[in-house]
């Protein structure tokens, strides 16, 4: 048996399951199609293969409950990234799901650094502050 070893990194971003601030909700089958899309324009475009992990939550902030996913990738020892390469990959998929599912505003967490990604200032209306 063969241990590959790496410097651990993984990315992590949440997706709402609601388009825009409407009441159109995003079904798992549009979710996976529009990533299956997203995973193939990031490999024909930087060459890199995003395995992306699954998990289904929720967002809860002053008024807002939205369902949503979570997306996490990580550094996988057999075909290891520069961790640069892994964010830029990461965040360009995240703005093709962005532009697709319609969302304004996504966070990720890296190892090292959060970023937000933003369409525009606008806040979702039942977000009472």
């Amino acid at each position: 048996m063969n241990i590959i070893k790496n410097n651990t990194f993984t990315g992590t971003a949440t997706i709402g399951l609601i388009r825009g601030y409407s009441k159109i909700s995003i079904t798992n089958a549009e979710f996976k199609a529009a990533l299956l899309k997203a995973q193939q324009e990031i490999y024909k475009q930087y060459g890199i293969g995003l395995s992306v992990k699954l998990l289904h939550s929720e967002i809860l902030f002053l008024g807002q409950e939205e369902p949503s996913i979570d997306l996490q990738i990580i550094q996988y020892p057999k075909f290891p990234q520069t961790e640069e390469n892994l964010k830029i990959a990461f965040v360009a998929l995240l703005k093709l799901l962005m532009i697709d599912l319609e969302q304004n505003r996504v966070v990720v967490l890296f190892t090292d650094e959060t970023l937000m990604l933003e369409v525009s200032d606008s806040i979702d209306p039942r977000i009472q502050l």
